[in-house]
This record gives C-alpha cells, sequence and structure tokens, in this order.
C-alpha cells in the first residue's frame, strides 16, 4: 500500500476529523495571519491537543476548532497571553469559559479588568521569542521595538522576560506594522508620553506627602489627568488630521 493510501485511510478512521490543513483554511477569513507553525505553536503549549494517526497526522475535532478560535479571538481581542489563556481554560476545567461557539469575546473581562481584582497582577512572564509568537510577529520585530525603548525586557536571572505592558505594545505596534508603518514611526508615541509624565510629576510631585491619604489622593489625580490627557489627545489628534479624522 502506498503512503498515500496510507494518509487516505488513516484519514478516513476519523468521521468529520480535518486536517491542519483545512483547520487553517477554515480559519482564514477571520484570522488571515493564522499560519501552520502558529497552530503547531499553541499545540507545543499546551492549549490544543488534537487526535494524531498511527502516522502521526493531525485529527483536529470539531471541538478543536471551536478551542483554536476561542483562544485566537482572546490574542486578538483582548490581548490575553498564552499563559492567562491558559489559566482562563484551567478555571473552566479544560472547558471553553461561557460555552463554545455561542461565547462571545465582549463576554469576557480583559485582562486588564481581571488583573486589577485579583491574582493575575504580574504574573504574565514570557520570553522574546514567546511574545514574536504571541503577537504573531517575527523576534527581529520584538528586537527593534526593545532597542527603541518601546517594550521593555526584565531580568529574571539569566533571561529577559517581558510583561503584559511589552504583550499589548507590541500587539498594537504589530497593527501598526500592518498597515505600511515602520517601527521608528511608533517612538513618538514613546517621546509624547515622557514629555507628558515630565509635566505631571512637575505639577504632582509637590503634592506628594508621606501619609497615606496624601499618596491616595494624588494617584487619584493622576488617574484622572491621564484619563484627560487621553481624550484631549484624542480630540486634537481628529482635529489635526483635517479630511482623514473626519468621520
Amino acid at each position: 500500500m502506498s503512503g498515500n493510501q496510507v494518509a487516505s485511510g488513516e484519514a478516513g478512521k476519523g468521521a468529520g476529523a480535518l486536517s491542519i490543513g483545512e483547520v487553517l483554511a477554515g480559519l482564514e477569513e477571520e484570522f488571515p495571519d493564522i499560519t501552520v507553525s502558529k497552530i503547531r505553536f499553541l499545540e507545543a503549549q499546551g492549549l490544543l491537543d488534537p487526535e494524531r494517526t498511527p502516522s502521526g497526522y493531525r485529527q483536529f475535532s470539531g471541538g478543536d476548532v471551536v478551542r483554536l478560535r476561542w483562544i485566537l479571538r482572546q490574542q486578538r481581542e483582548h490581548f490575553l497571553p498564552l499563559k492567562i489563556i491558559r489559566q482562563l481554560l484551567d478555571e473552566a476545567g479544560g472547558e471553553i469559559p461561557d460555552g463554545p461557539e455561542e461565547a462571545d469575546p465582549a463576554d469576557v473581562e480583559p485582562f486588564r479588568e481581571r488583573a486589577r481584582h485579583g491574582p493575575l497582577v504580574g504574573s504574565v512572564s514570557v520570553s522574546r521569542e514567546e511574545l514574536a509568537q504571541a503577537v504573531g510577529v517575527d523576534p527581529s520585530v520584538v528586537e527593534e521595538l526593545e532597542r527603541m525603548g518601546l517594550v521593555v525586557g526584565h531580568q529574571a536571572g539569566s533571561a529577559t522576560v517581558f510583561d503584559d505592558d511589552a504583550l499589548l505594545v507590541a500587539k498594537l505596534a504589530s497593527r501598526f506594522l500592518g498597515l505600511g508603518f515602520d517601527i521608528r514611526h511608533l517612538r513618538m508615541y514613546l517621546v509624547a508620553a515622557q514629555r507628558e509624565a515630565g509635566v505631571f510629576e512637575q505639577v504632582l510631585l509637590p503634592r506628594l506627602r508621606d501619609d497615606q491619604k496624601t499618596q491616595a489622593a494624588v494617584q487619584g489625580q493622576l488617574d484622572e489627568l491621564t484619563e484627560a490627557g487621553s481624550r484631549l489627545r484624542e480630540i486634537m489628534l481628529r482635529r489635526s488630521l483635517g479630511k482623514l479624522g473626519r468621520p
């Protein structure tokens, strides 16, 4: 029996099972940047566990595809790192939270909101390669973002690891790159943020005292200024864009 006949016979053993190529084709419309290597990476991270034929061919069930689609949505809609996605799945006993295909990404509390109320703060720790894989970019992109100061790594022994802020920045940067921007264009956001932080410090630092009540008050003022500054910046940007900024 030829190799093709063996593969064909094995594929027929799992009624309704899909090959990795068929899964890829079914996901490409919603996730244009999906690749075979990314699916294999998610499997290697323990987030997927498709059946295998005796010859080693992957066979994805309908449940596997639903699970994969849910994982990809959490990465895209909520910028969740794989460690947090795995934690969500573990908390749900391995099942997809809120049910399978009916689950709406908007119903899943964003990572940053969860982090404010749970033990997830500081729990994200990924390598440069894992960061690149999670975002779907080449590791050289992460290296360039780090070189320009847009993402910051932290030393953990002899290794450099990246937190949730780095994951979010890299994800947003990939959107710019996908629209034809260069990484160097993104430095303007860092420069603007540093200037804004300097002004805030100049105004708020003199008000800071050692007592907790004063510290809480200054933190509240900083949160208010950060939110107001974000909204003001958006209005000024749209006004400056002229025709491009019109709805």
